[in-house]
């Protein structure tokens, strides 16, 4: 680090990921691009384990606990994922379920 002069004024673990891209040093270091790389995804996988865990407390509660892993999971991904889910016309699910060949029923 102390011989090229990118690496040389590296001060955070960023800097470093970055002036291991630029000298294309990440190729030579491998192992230590790989753990700057999670150490730098730690706290969002983190954070989006705890806003998973947040959102299951709020749905699983004393009239849901004998709802399915299955159901709870589906609910889960629409109710965190809920700013795209917004964007989802009902109307348009509908239509395409309509269109399914093998219904039973009319919806």
């Amino acid at each position: 680090m102390k011989k090229n002069p990118k690496l040389s004024g590296v001060s955070t673990i960023a800097d470093l990921c970055k002036g291991l891209v630029e000298t294309q040093k990440c190729e030579t270091y491998y192992l230590l691009d790989r753990v700057v790389r999670l150490i730098l995804t730690l706290p969002v996988s983190a954070a989006t384990t705890k806003r998973g865990f947040s959102a299951m407390k709020i749905f699983k509660n004393r009239l849901r606990n004998t709802m399915s892993d299955h159901f709870l999971a589906n609910k889960l991904v629409v109710y965190i994922e809920r700013e795209m889910s917004e964007n989802i016309d009902s109307k348009s699910v509908i239509d395409e379920f309509k269109d399914l060949k093998g219904r039973r029923a009319e919806l």
